[in-house]
């Protein structure tokens, strides 16, 4: 019990409290100190500061915040310009989404299930479909039939994409090449409570002809037909400022029509705009040439009934406002004409290639200057009568008393911290002898309290943090070892594949070039090109299950067997089948850890231009024809199961003849599986549409590191999971 009480009794926490309520109370009576001195100091110097602090304020109040106004002014256009931007965008991304899908139905129909067609006008969800042909449309002919199934496939999707708009008024529509037009909502209102579309305002005449329509003839007018959106011309519809966006489709024989959007550019300024301004505004919409295409402004400079441009005004400030414009950024000008100032902020929207700028009136901001004035001197001459009643209450306080008692605290608390600090000293002095590394050294403290505990837990810890150095310190080294091994395998297996692509003393009709990407230090992935004799090739890509030194060895393993039975099997004959089949049956022998391998092989005469192939399970390769001048999946007719897999499977070969200038490119599946940050894949789709937009007429040097330069764009910041191999053979 005389052990337990003793133990309370020099417990640290109460050592702790009796510290803190010692350091509260000097750190109060110290500053109740300094706030005495404080008083005497505020009320002499209050005094004297406040006339003054008035005079400066009123001097500069009004430049300071003039230039903050100014700056919000700025701030509100530049945000309701990206706003405004983005909400074209979206509709224009849509657009884009509609006529890229359109193009899709219409050149493969048989891959999609037909819709029941309806030329008549039906709603579906709250949306509309106005179906419209135009004036001498044959309803019978062929042509018309295959667009209107198309488009009516297109419904469900466009009436998806219409829902997204509630809250914005616009008008989307898909005009034929043949003349036939499906419209949604054609007949929408805008904010004023007018129709705006070109759709709603010609629709239903008897010489109607929706081929006439400014998104369809700014690409049918057009003599290289762009593949991408274009934006028509601001026109005045029914009073409305309208502008249409639209994008083509294509079908086999080229272009096919459109699909395109109307929009109220007014419609679009004020559901872009926000609802915080702090007084009256008004805006309007400009192109580069200082041409108002939109306007709150019914007349005057700023208004669209004016019909000039803003650089016609030989006005100094309005050709420093135009001079801005022109620099392409957003900036704010002082106007000054018959009488009266106003300040126009300015913002570009790229999407509209034009400005939107707000207008503010210069009294407006006057006022709100002259306001914000009054209120600040009132708060000040408020608060200075409050401050002086509060010295008053205090100033009778006598400092005398204070620093008595101040002195009385300082003497104690540093006679307490001093005892009781001491324990804790030693133990630092000690911990910093082992911060040396001396961990055979240890620290004895005899408080009775908490602290020795402390130190005995120092102590104990210092022996398992010597335990766990000589842990690391093994560990480390095998790590190290094991990094070298890896190393020197990547360097053998780097070694292993060809690098000299000219291999061929007898033939220069060709060009060859491959490449090897790991997704670790070695790769289950490898490449192989050889001579045979003198005309003849053997090129191979091959993909092994797996990663790692696993991957590596097997693929070493059916590298060298492949290679060996091509030299011993094919010297006489091209049974390149039979030389896949034996290399199955060695593979399969043994193979415990059931690993295969895909396989693409081929031989190719360099003289006669015939190639005879394998595919075991592997991706189809494209080849570039002079017959069909673009890429093409090769189709193999007869689908082999991987190598390694059974060693009951015979192989089979095939043979196609090759002319100048065809191109084989072989890879593996990191080339397509490859994905991006949001998980998407790299794709067959994409992989075919690169090859044919950038690849057809490259070197297979430029084809292979073309390819991987557009995996690394569409990957991004994404780590590369899979090793990626490519192969190019192209005869000249």
């Amino acid at each position: 019990m005389e052990d337990l009480k003793e133990k309370i009794a020099n417990s640290i926490r109460r050592k702790i409290m009796v510290l803190s309520l010692g350091g509260a109370c000097m750190a109060f009576l110290c500053i109740l100190c300094v706030f005495m001195f404080s008083i005497f100091s505020i009320n002499e110097t209050l005094s004297d500061w406040l006339p003054q602090l008035k005079d400066k304020l009123s001097e500069e109040i009004a430049e300071h915040t003039s230039e903050s106004k100014m700056q919000l002014y700025e701030n509100h256009v530049v945000a309701d310009a990206s706003t405004l931007e983005l909400n074209f965008k979206k509709p224009m991304d849509d657009c884009d989404l509609l006529a890229g899908t359109l193009s899709l139905y219409v050149n493969n129909p048989e891959r999609y299930i037909s819709q029941n067609v309806s030329t008549d006008n039906v709603s579906l969800d709250n949306k509309f479909f106005y179906t419209e042909y135009s004036n001498g449309v044959n309803l019978n002919s062929p042509a018309v039939k295959k667009d209107v199934t198309a488009v009516n496939n297109m419904k469900d999707l466009l009436r998806i994409v219409a829902s997204q708009y509630e809250k914005l008024p616009l008008c989307f529509y898909v005009i034929s090449k043949s003349g036939y037009c499906l419209s949604i909502n054609s007949n929408v209102l805008s904010y004023g409570g007018k129709q705006f579309s070109f759709l709603s305002l010609e629709q239903g005449k008897t010489n109607f002809d929706s081929r006439s329509l400014p998104a369809y003839t700014i690409h049918d007018n057009s003599n290289v037909k762009v593949r991408h959106g274009l934006i028509t011309d601001v026109f005045y519809n029914n009073g409305e400022p309208v502008v249409s966006y639209s994008t083509p489709f294509f079908d086999r024989k080229g272009f096919a029509g459109v699909v395109a959007f109307d929009i109220s550019l007014t419609d679009l300024v004020r559901f872009s705009y926000r609802a915080d301004k702090d007084h009256e505004w008004k805006f309007f919409f400009m192109d580069k040439s200082g041409k108002i295409k939109m306007s709150s402004f019914e007349e005057g400079i700023f208004s669209v009934s004016a019909d000039l441009s803003l650089k016609q005004i030989a006005s100094v400030d309005i050709k420093e406002l135009v001079s801005n414009v022109n620099n392409d950024r957003s900036g704010i000008s002082r106007i000054r004409m018959d009488g009266t100032s106003y300040y126009v902020a300015f913002s570009p929207v790229p999407s509209l290639d034009g400005y939107l700028a707000d207008v503010f009136f210069e009294d407006d901001i006057k006022e709100a200057l002259k306001s914000s004035s009054e209120q600040l001197f009132g708060l000040l001459t408020e608060k200075n009568e409050q401050i002086f009643k509060i010295i008053g209450r205090y100033r009778i306080m006598s400092g005398v008393f204070l620093t008595l008692i101040l002195l009385i605290s300082l003497t104690i608390a540093y006679r307490i911290v001093k005892k009781y600090t001491s324990p804790i000293e030693r133990i630092s002095q000690e911990i910093k002898s082992l911060a040396t590394g001396d961990f055979e050294k240890r620290i004895c403290v005899n408080s009775g309290d908490e602290i020795e505990d402390l130190a005995e837990n120092i102590n104990n810890m210092v022996v398992e943090i010597k335990k766990k150095i000589d842990s690391i310190s093994k560990v480390t080294s095998e790590k190290a070892q094991m990094e070298a091994t890896m190393s020197v395998a990547k360097t053998i297996q780097s070694n292993m594949l060809p690098k000299k692509f000219d291999i061929s003393n007898s033939h220069d009709n060709f060009d060859l070039f491959a490449m090897n990407l790991p997704a670790k230090s070695v790769s289950g992935d490898f490449y192989d090109l050889f001579m045979v004799d003198d005309d003849r090739i053997i090129v191979t890509i091959a993909d092994v299950s797996g990663k790692g030194i696993p991957a590596a060895l097997f693929m070493v393993t059916s590298m060298t067997i492949l290679k060996n039975l091509s030299h011993m099997m094919l010297k006489d004959n091209n049974d390149l089948a039979n030389v896949v089949t034996q290399t199955n049956l060695q593979l399969c022998d043994n193979n415990k850890e059931g690993m295969f391998v895909t396989l693409f092989t081929a031989v190719i005469n360099l003289k006669t231009r015939e190639m005879t192939y394998v595919s075991g399970g592997h991706n189809p390769p494209l080849l570039l024809t002079k017959k069909t001048s673009a890429y093409e999946y090769l189709k193999v007719p007869r689908i082999f199961p991987m190598l390694g897999v059974s060693d009951l499977i015979e192989y089979e070969q095939n043979t196609i003849s090759l002319d100048e200038g065809d191109c084989l490119f072989l890879y593996t599946d990191g080339v397509t599986e490859a994905i991006n940050v949001n998980e998407m894949l790299f794709g067959e789709t994409r992989l075919l549409k690169v090859m044919n937009d950038e690849m057809k007429t490259a070197k297979p040097e430029k084809v292979v590191k073309g390819v991987y330069n557009r995996i690394l764009e569409f990957a991004g910041e994404a780590e590369q999971f899979d090793d990626i191999t490519m192969l190019c053979f192209r005869f000249k």
